[in-house]
């Protein structure tokens, strides 16, 4: 029996959820204070600078760079007026079927853009006019007339089902739709109840752009604690836990639009002990970006990560239960590949992923393996392409990007080695160093307690982190004094 739970946790530093199944951390995410979030969020935008070279623009949304709006994400609709052209010299158009973009936009213009990709690096964000609004089980798509079905939902009388029903309720004739994998066996009364929803959106939307001059923000796309449960509060979730009364109302009020019927299985978690300590998801974070991940069979897999590319190396490691080096590979690298499709998700690896099973000269075990890796991978809610054993026994895996890199949230670059390793960056150290500070406070009853930590640390928690040691103390009844050691490591915490 699956029992499949969500646990959000929020606090004054930052916002987490866990997706646990069977008490194994399947999924995770992180949100802190000081990290915007601008993918979904849409713009009235001014166009900065037309590249003809590059067939982009740039496009200023009020951020500090430009965001990039290339000629193939762009639709002539999102024009304030609902249409534009521009005549062009018969040298000066481009192939047949395709529009330059210098014919399309000008600069000064004002248009609607939607943010795709974060910003990343010296690169400002990746833009498109391409209008979505994202519920639970649809994508209202209001410059796109047609309707899609996620390819993820395979039966094809369901499919045609779930097309003739969106057919029958109506859409603006303008209006198209994607039906999400969530959409899957379900009636017109869902359909009809978040249509309701996203329309009322988009018409918010419209009056904003009419209201404001660019650079605006027009709609901005929900929070960490909102997002995850519109994506992932489904049937097949069990519970969903949350530690703050604030949070636990807006999701009520949130669900009892979208999804009332799940309203029960919604808890105001009130357990003085830390959500995440309760159900052993604290440990499992600790884990996450290990490089060797060992199996439960005694064969275990490196993962590594490039400029490149990522590759993955399973290995048998100690399981020798068979004699036959045929079967002892593949039965390693059956459990393998349920392992790498959790990782996958768990770290968001996205790029050029390769895998490099143990060598295997049966074609029937080789098809196995890449059957099993696929149904694990179904789970990922990032677009992503499996391709076949290579010549040399090697699997490649195209995975989106669907979040900013955990790791590189966590982490910062080592400066003892020049960057060529990773530690824990401050803020990071001192957030952990708060969480043991209470559970140590919880374990020991404590009314006076002596933290000794790095100096580093200690310059975080006297300055950022003052106020959340000020909560601490009024919230637990004790009194908390902060001293240094520099001879400590970084991470080293004492407590008296």
């Amino acid at each position: 029996m699956v029992n499949k739970e969500i646990l959000i946790s929020v606090d004054e530093y930052e916002k987490r959820v866990a997706v646990v199944e069977n008490g194994q951390l399947e999924e995770f995410f992180l949100e802190r204070g000081n990290h915007e979030h601008y993918a979904g969020n849409i713009y009235r935008g001014k166009v900065a600078q037309v590249v003809r070279g590059m067939e982009a623009a740039f496009v200023d949304i009020g951020l500090p760079k430009n965001g990039f709006l290339y000629v193939d994400e762009y639709l002539p609709e999102t024009f304030k007026n609902g249409e534009y052209a521009v005549e062009t010299k018969e040298s000066e158009k481009p192939p047949a079927g395709r529009q330059g973009i210098e014919s399309l936009l000008r600069k000064g213009e004002e248009i609607m853009v939607q943010v795709l990709k974060e910003p990343f690096g010296t690169k400002g964000c990746r833009l498109t006019s391409q209008i979505s609004l994202p519920g639970r089980f649809l994508v209202l798509m209001p410059y796109n007339p047609n309707i899609g079905i996620s390819k993820k939902i395979t039966n094809e009388k369901e499919r045609l089902r779930l097309r003739s029903l969106l057919r029958e309720i109506g859409l603006p004739k303008e209006m198209g739709c994607i039906i999400r994998t969530q959409a899957l066996g379900l009636g017109r009364r869902e359909f009809i109840r978040e249509l309701q929803y996203l329309l009322r959106l988009w018409r918010n939307i419209r009056v904003r752009m009419a209201r404001h001059k660019a650079p605006a923000l027009l709609h901005e796309e929900y929070g960490l604690v909102l997002r995850i449960t519109r994506d992932y509060f489904r049937d097949d979730i069990a519970q969903v836990f949350i530690n703050t009364k604030e949070d636990y109302k807006r999701v009520l009020n949130f669900i009892k639009i979208l999804a009332p019927h799940l309203q029960r299985r919604l808890k105001l978690y009130r357990d003085k002990m830390p959500l995440f300590e309760k159900y052993d998801v604290e440990r499992q974070i600790d884990s996450i970006f290990i490089q060797r991940i060992s199996l439960r069979k005694g064969g275990y897999i490196v993962i590594e990560r490039t400029e490149a590319l990522i590759s993955v190396d399973v290995n048998s490691g100690s399981f020798t239960t068979t004699d036959k080096l045929e079967q002892t590979a593949f039965l390693t690298n059956l459990e393998a590949a349920k392992e790498i499709a959790r990782q996958i998700r768990l770290r968001d690896l996205a790029g050029i992923i390769v895998i490099d099973f143990i060598d295997m000269q049966l074609e029937s075990n080789r098809k196995r393996i890449l059957q099993v890796l696929s149904r694990h991978m179904e789970m990922d809610r990032a677009r992503l392409t499996i391709y076949p054993f290579s010549p040399l026994g090697l699997v490649q895996i195209a995975r989106q990007r669907i979040r900013k890199n955990l790791e590189n949230v966590i982490y910062q670059g080592c400066l003892a080695c020049t960057g060529r390793g990773r530690i824990k960056s401050i803020q990071t150290i001192a957030i952990k160093v708060l969480r043991q500070i209470q559970n140590f406070i919880f374990a020991q009853k404590k009314r006076y307690l002596k933290v000794t930590v790095h100096p580093k640390v200690a310059v975080r928690l006297f300055n950022e982190d003052r106020l959340a040691i000020t909560n601490i103390e009024k919230r637990m009844w004790v009194k908390i004094a902060i001293f240094t050691d520099e001879h400590l490591g970084i991470e080293e915490v004492k407590f008296l």
